[in-house]
């Protein structure tokens, strides 16, 4: 509590400065004055899994003239005329005099401000601290954060978190000058409440490197968007999540998830007994679902004979079509809906994020006869990209549902959709998808990989067009899952088929997060990390993690080239990074 309010009177020492000059000039009738200071309270900071500031406050001075004062006591308009110009205001005088107060400037430094106040001002001004908050943009992580508006979080961690991260209760300090020198001494304080801080489970280098990888995917392919996620299969946590648009759609948006529900359809299936493994049908490239309707499902080719699993592994939409059937047949659309449902489709999965929608699945009873075709080749329904991963991700837990928590201390909120049974027969059926399907280029030596590819038609307008959704989702090692997941790319040019566009991306991420021989910087307090070959951002956030502030940046580029003091050297003073754009 003192080394706090040490920092509160360090912070308001510019307010007390300024009322001293007020009492010099306009001293009180008797012997002694109080001065009452109200303490704003902080709102909580967002921090990243190692602890990282992503939101926080910083305090700023605002300079207020009490316009009231200033001319009951003849204030010197020349005075002020030159401290609006020195704060870049366009009015004259006779205009700022018609307000009760007027806010004349603010700085994030005490001296900024004194250098734009004509000292015939200072005993008309109100000195106020306020705060604003600030947050860590790159890397799509601004966008999951969400904003603060007038106080008030909106969207994201801030709009979820608001009640949690608001500060509670404003403080007081409280002074008496007196003597000669108008000395103030405290006599009296109420610290104030602040507001809680939000650890997340996101790691920002593991941020920066997902991000990166999704970035050049999205140019290689002249894609119009990239997502991915990658999250703790057990746990739920989301280490990763990124989307290269300036907006949350990863759970504000949807997408069709096309072949990726194929192993929850097959599921389905097994688990209401409508079909069985040793089914199977003749592909002969397409297939027309309703007798009576002109419309024709097709596949990439004709597969032949295939039985159940198989289906998984090929992708093959007759056989899916055929299963979606048999499912219907059973236990009627009601029945399949509510299958969905339990499977996580058409219902937030309550991440703890502001703006999560339920996606698209619609009622039975506005399904038309089309509808169990479409929906088990996934079209005609909609998912967000983190319901997309946690419905996969349901074989890698046994059949069990677990919820994504983008919070780094949170319990494991699970669910049973299917049998551990059924949930180990699909996922060796995805584990084959790696092997010998349609996700062969997600392969990664050494590593066992279950996966499924998937490619969804666009729909523009209500109508289907020549863009598709390239997909992939997967967890590894597959006899014991770590890690699952989700790239999605939106609308990428000349190739399109989930497994040559996202499987390669999932390929990536994956041997970003087992590489064995990736430089890693080794942190020691009170000694100087190598940072040459960093890009700028990277190296700012290592020199804050070990709590140095003291830092001057040299020269143009991205990346830093050089620096002072060299690697393993005390940290004593200042820390110059010298910029470049090559090691």
């Amino acid at each position: 509590m003192e080394k706090r309010l040490t920092l509160l009177l360090a912070v308001f020492a510019l307010f007390l400065a300024v009322s001293f000059i007020n009492l010099f000039f306009f001293p009180p009738a008797g012997q002694k004055s109080h001065w009452y200071v109200s303490i704003p309270p902080k709102r909580g900071s967002i921090l990243d899994a190692k602890g990282r500031k992503i939101a926080y406050d910083s305090p700023v001075y605002v300079a207020y003239l009490d316009v009231e004062f200033f001319k009951r006591q003849h204030g010197s308009k020349s005075a002020l005329e030159r401290t609006l110009k020195a704060c870049g205001i366009e009015k004259d005088p006779e205009e700022v005099l018609k307000y009760r107060f007027y806010r004349l400037t603010e700085a994030e430094d005490k001296e900024s401000v004194l250098k734009r106040l004509d000292p015939d001002i200072l005993p008309f001004v109100s000195l106020e601290v306020e705060y604003r908050r600030k947050k860590f943009q790159d890397y799509s992580t601004g966008v999951l954060i969400g904003a603060v508006l007038n106080g008030q979080g909106k969207g994201g961690v801030e709009g979820f978190f608001d009640d949690a991260l608001k500060g509670k209760r404003k403080g007081t300090l409280e002074f008496l000058y007196k003597g000669a020198r108008l000395s103030p001494v405290l006599t009296d304080y109420v610290l104030p409440e602040d507001g809680q801080d939000v650890h997340l489970s996101i790691d920002l280098d593991l941020q920066r490197h997902v991000y990166r990888i999704i970035s050049d995917a999205v140019k290689e392919f002249s894609a119009e968007a990239g997502h991915a996620i990658v999250m703790e299969s057990k746990t739920g946590k989301i280490l990763s999540m990124v989307t290269t648009r300036d907006w949350n759609d990863l759970i504000g948006g949807y997408i069709e998830p096309g072949s990726t529900i194929k192993p929850v359809v097959y599921a389905i299936a097994l688990e209401t007994k409508s079909a069985s493994p040793s089914f199977s049908v003749e592909c002969e490239g397409m297939i027309k679902p309703v007798e009576n309707l002109n419309i024709i499902i097709r596949d990439i080719e004709e597969h032949g004979k295939v039985d159940f699993l198989t289906g998984i592994v090929k992708s093959c939409n007759v056989m899916s079509v055929r299963v979606g059937d048999l499912i219907v047949r059973h236990i009627g659309v009601e029945g399949f809906y509510e299958w969905l449902k339990k499977a996580g489709f058409g219902e937030k999965t309550g991440m703890e994020m502001e703006g999560e929608i339920d996606g698209v699945l619609r009622n039975p009873k506005e399904w038309s006869l089309i509808d169990p075709a479409e929906i088990s080749i996934g079209q005609g329904i909609g998912v967000t990209p983190v319901q997309l991963v946690a419905f996969l991700n349901v074989f890698a837990n046994g059949g069990y549902w677990i919820k994504p928590s983008i919070l780094k201390e949170s319990p494991v909120q699970k669910r049973k959709v299917f049998s551990e049974t059924t949930a180990e027969t699909i996922k060796k059926a995805m584990i084959e998808v790696v092997e010998e399907g349609t996700g062969k280029l997600a392969q990664v030596r050494g590593l066992e990989i279950a996966g499924k590819t998937g490619t969804a038609q666009k729909a523009v307008g209500g109508k289907y067009q020549n863009l598709y959704h390239s997909l992939f989702v997967g967890f590894f090692p597959a006899d014991d899952p770590k890690y699952t997941i989700m790239v999605h790319l939106d609308s990428p040019s000349e190739a399109f088929y989930g497994g040559d566009v996202a499987a390669p991306v999932f390929r990536k991420i994956v041997e970003l997060l087992t590489e064995k021989e990736k430089k890693k910087i080794t942190l020691i307090r009170g000694l100087m990390p190598d940072l040459v070959g960093l890009p700028v951002r990277d190296a700012l956030l290592v020199l804050e993690e070990l709590g140095i502030e003291d830092v001057e940046l040299k020269d143009k580029g991205w990346m830093v080239s050089d620096q002072t003091p060299p690697p393993d050297h005390p940290l004593e003073g200042k820390v110059v990074l010298i910029l470049g754009n090559q090691k």
